[in-house]
């Protein structure tokens, strides 16, 4: 499509764009302070059209530019786009027991952390691995180490590392515990793109990193998800796995043997279909240029919010941050201290009232979900950590815009409230 013709369709975009805004106003006139707000414009609508009016909407170039740009913009060389961030977990634990690579065996032991998004503990559940829950800092929502270290037995293999909130893990310190124990380290930055640890991106420490492009997340395709590493022969088995073990979208159809079948149509392994389309791609692209504007902004309301809530650090806190951490503020999670004087759902009900969304910290403590009764491996009784975040966490919504106004106002939320239960 022409881009002077694709740049004319501006206005009337605008015009639906508008529209579109008044009717979602209407829709989330609960929350003057919801937990995302849309981050794309017109540039990312026009290429969605684009690719529809070019009728290429499956994956194609745009995926392979914007896999291209985001390998370039962690500093890795290898990335690979799926539906969701969800699916790139799921084929980063299916590739580590694929009869391929077989990094790992089925029955071995994955130690994962008890605050996390579901998937981190099904993906592996799926492969056949065995999970074993970790407990959390409630300080910085990660992984407690001392905790991860004690659990180290003869049967744990491999560790799926969460920089929660986008706050990086000690790196440091884990790929001590990994070396140290021979185990192989996967990471889960579904929400920390942008996040690094002494300048080193996170999902590049490990032998693979996921991320997500979910409507709420540092960037988005709406759904979408990507796959990073450093190898090449691992990043095509990412590729078979994401499309039927479809040999067409991996070196393989190079080199493919003389055996009577379509180089075309050579399937060399099993996979599942999680491919992206062109208009999520396309949509990246636009996202992922701006993406420094967002980061850095998304750090100043948080360095603005941070005043207010110092004067009342008896009472509640944000996440701590490592001294050597870039963390990429996915959100504003707060604790609450053990010595504040009221409710946790107190506080949560008046927020809700005063028209500001609130979510858990992610799922809270897993254990206590019901359906780990359904599984007893998923039994694990002293996540002291976990409890705390589960009991006295919560999180607030981040936009990156500038939000002075909207950030004072909030402020003054939690001051009423404040005053009338101290």
């Amino acid at each position: 499509m022409n881009l002077k013709y694709t740049y004319q369709l501006r206005e009337p975009v605008q015009a639906l764009m508008n529209e579109s805004s008044r009717i979602n106003s209407f829709k989330m006139q609960k929350y003057w302070y919801p937990l995302s707000i849309a981050t794309y414009d017109v540039e990312e609508i026009l290429s969605a059209i684009d690719s529809l009016c070019s009728f290429r909407t499956t994956m194609w170039e745009k995926t392979i530019e914007f896999e291209r740009q985001f390998a370039h913009e962690v500093g890795c060389s290898e990335a690979i786009m799926v539906n969701s961030g969800s699916s790139a977990d799921l084929l980063i634990a299916f590739a580590l027991v694929n009869p391929t690579n077989k990094s790992l065996n089925p029955g071995d032991e994955i130690l994962v952390p008890s605050v996390t998004w579901p998937t981190q503990i099904w993906s592996p559940m799926m492969a056949g691995l065995k999970v074993r829950f970790v407990d959390t800092d409630p300080n910085s929502l990660n992984m407690d180490l001392n905790d991860l270290e004690a659990k180290i037995s003869s049967n744990t293999r491999a560790i799926s590392l969460v920089h929660l909130m986008g706050n990086p893990c000690n790196m440091d310190r884990v790929l001590s515990i990994c070396q140290k124990n021979n185990l192989i380290l996967i990471e889960d930055c579904c929400e920390a793109l942008g996040a690094a640890f002494k300048g080193k991106a996170v999902g590049t420490f490990g032998l693979a990193g996921s991320f997500s492009f979910f409507f709420s997340h540092h960037i988005t395709t709406m759904e979408g998800g990507m796959i990073i590493c450093n190898d090449q022969q691992l990043s095509d088995l990412f590729r078979l796995l994401r499309a039927h073990g479809w040999a067409r979208n991996t070196k393989y159809i190079k080199t493919a043997p003389e055996t009577g079948i379509d180089p075309m149509y050579m399937f060399l392994n099993w996979g599942f279909n999680v491919r992206p389309s062109e208009l999520q791609a396309g949509f990246g692209l636009e996202q992922l240029r701006r993406l420094p504007a967002f980061h850095a902004q998304r750090v100043a309301n948080v360095s603005y919010f941070q005043r207010y809530l110092n004067n009342h650090s008896e009472i509640m806190h944000l996440m701590k941050v490592l001294p050597d951490a870039d963390c990429s503020w996915f959100a504003l999670p707060i604790m609450l201290t053990p010595e504040c004087p009221f409710e946790k759902q107190s506080l949560l009900t008046h927020l809700e009232e005063q028209g500001v969304e609130t979510r858990p910290i992610v799922a809270g403590n897993l254990t206590k979900q019901p359906v780990c009764k359904l599984y007893p491996e998923l039994q694990e009784g002293n996540l002291p950590g976990s409890d705390a975040i589960h009991d006295r966490g919560f999180y607030l919504g981040l936009h990156p815009f500038e939000a002075t106004k909207n950030l004072d106002r909030l402020a003054d939320i939690f001051e009423q409230f404040i005053r009338k239960h101290t």
